[in-house]
């Protein structure tokens, strides 16, 4: 008796799951079939891993603000999640702005003349890195987080030759460069846009503090032009506190 029941059972249990599977549409099918394989076709370590690029503007704070503006360029941040939703990642910053720059025009030797002419350009730049936690609400149309860590900042001037056309030889010569320690905080919203073949895109608005300690760079003008080809360079000091604000996307799986 005992066996015959148990026949039973696994025979319902059977047509019930032969009933589910046929009541499933074709594209469903097809489509729990292509989700599976794209789980498998990525390795645990990529599915948790984002990446994000943005335009970013710098804006110093304090003493900084009274010797340089604002600066522009660019971002980029890796994130990993440390749990599946990502309620917690650890994210590493890091960015390149440029503060300031000038152009003279020169004749390239002084013992061929003034007929061939080329472009000095001189840019100041300030590289801030930084890696720490990031807190974020995972779901939604609109998910806010929040960031720290500790890093650094690193502010270098050079100087490169361009033709007056815009081409350039690659010669440069950096002027004066220096670095400090920093910590960092700030927040963000992702904004989902797309989710197609498994990778999300979001949007990516944020801001980030950074607080820096005291620091020598220059700005236009702190390079004087001697004669004899003979430079005078007039650095500044202070401390480095500054906001960036980027608007951007994140790629991730």
């Amino acid at each position: 008796m005992l066996v015959q029941r148990i026949g039973r059972v696994i025979a319902l249990s059977l047509a019930a799951a032969t009933t589910a599977v046929a009541q499933n549409s074709p594209q469903d099918s097809t489509t729990c079939v292509c989700r599976t394989q794209r789980e498998h076709h990525f390795s645990e370590f990529a599915r948790r891993s984002s990446g994000s690029f943005a335009i970013t503007q710098s804006r110093p704070i304090g003493g900084l603000k009274d010797n340089i503006g604002l600066g522009y360029g660019g971002s980029g941040a890796y994130v990993f999640r440390l749990d599946r939703a990502g309620w917690l990642s650890l994210r590493a910053d890091a960015a390149l702005v440029d503060y300031g720059h000038e152009s003279m025009r020169v004749p390239l030797s002084s013992t061929i003349g003034g007929r061939i002419q080329v472009k000095v350009i001189t840019s100041n730049y300030i590289i801030p890195v930084s890696i720490g936690p990031q807190l974020m609400w995972p779901t939604g149309s609109i998910r806010p987080y929040v960031t720290a860590g500790v890093g650094g900042q690193f502010f270098f001037t050079d100087s490169r030759i361009a033709g007056t056309d815009g081409t350039s030889d690659g010669l440069s010569t950096t002027n004066q460069s220096d670095q400090t320690g920093t910590w960092v905080a700030g927040g963000g919203v992702y904004v989902p846009l797309t989710n197609k073949r498994g990778v999300n895109a979001s949007l990516d608005l944020g801001v980030q503090y950074i607080n820096g300690g005291h620091a020598q760079y220059l700005r236009p003008g702190s390079i004087e032009d001697l004669p004899n080809s003979q430079i005078r360079i007039t650095p500044l000091e202070s401390e480095t506190r500054m906001t960036l604000v980027r608007l951007g996307v994140r790629i991730g799986l």
